[in-house]
């Protein structure tokens, strides 16, 4: 990395840090991207892979400095939150520069010690790649990652649409009226969300006996309201169950009257 491009990303690292920081929204939301997904990334490139080398295509660096960028973030958070620090916006910030401006140093010192750069300005020959080569190590990498993230992205949305689709069952009940002259007391109950198909209520005394069964049949939307007839003096279950399984979908317990 030569003195001006080492130069020119400190002071991009440094300016996207106090923006990232300090600056207002539109200026702070650019300044962090950059540290988020570039300026790490790029770096750290710079110095792992030997000045001039010329096997590392585009392709690769446009793959390297965003994946290089937010391993910085992971390993960073990492390290920050197992030794106790916060993580907020200025750690981010600091991990993220502080990472960018140790990479641009080593870059810059692994191109001092290649030396200088032949007599006559003369450049080392190209490496001649034919059409095929070039699409399988360049464009096809490219293409898979792409369709991975977007078949990951597609997959996610699918997902939160269908898990925000599905109804929550509900079963609640009103305070209990007064007490009849049978002893007994009549409790408004109320079912949301049911799948349609058979249920059953049952209502069992506290040794698990059975006290009273009647069939749900829930409307349209999934929705069920009626009244079920419980002992006055006995705290009782009242389950309901789907079909014929064994285990109550939903437990509601009403305590006996004081």
């Amino acid at each position: 990395m030569s003195p001006v491009r080492a130069g020119a990303l400190a002071g991009l690292t440094v300016a996207a840090s106090v923006a990232a920081e300090f600056g207002p929204l539109p200026v702070s939301l650019p300044g962090g991207l950059l540290l988020v997904f570039v300026l790490p990334g790029f770096a750290l490139t710079e110095a792992i892979f030997r000045p001039g080398r010329r096997d590392i295509g585009v392709v690769e660096r446009t793959v390297l400095v965003p994946s290089l960028s937010l391993a910085v973030l992971v390993l960073g958070g990492l390290i920050l939150w197992s030794s106790g620090g916060h993580l907020n916006r200025a750690s981010w910030t600091l991990v993220c520069a502080v990472t960018t401006l140790i990479a641009t140093g080593a870059a810059y010192y692994r191109t001092l010690r290649a030396g200088p750069a032949p007599a006559g300005g003369s450049k080392p020959p190209p490496v001649a790649r034919n059409t095929q080569d070039r699409l399988i190590r360049d464009v096809l990498p490219l293409t898979l990652a792409v369709l991975l993230v977007a078949g990951a992205g597609v997959w996610s949305y699918a997902d939160s649409v269908n898990t925000y689709d599905v109804p929550v069952s509900t079963l609640s009940a009103q305070p209990p009226g007064p007490v009849d002259a049978d002893g007994n007391r009549a409790v408004p109950v109320t079912a949301t969300g049911l799948a349609a198909g058979t249920w059953t209520m049952v209502v069992s005394d506290p040794a698990g006996v059975e006290v009273s069964r009647q069939d749900v049949t829930p409307d349209g939307a999934g929705d069920w309201s009626g009244q079920v007839s419980v002992p006055g003096d006995q705290r009782v279950t009242v389950g309901l169950f789907r079909g014929g399984e064994a285990a109550a979908f939903r437990t509601l317990i009403i305590s006996a009257v004081p």
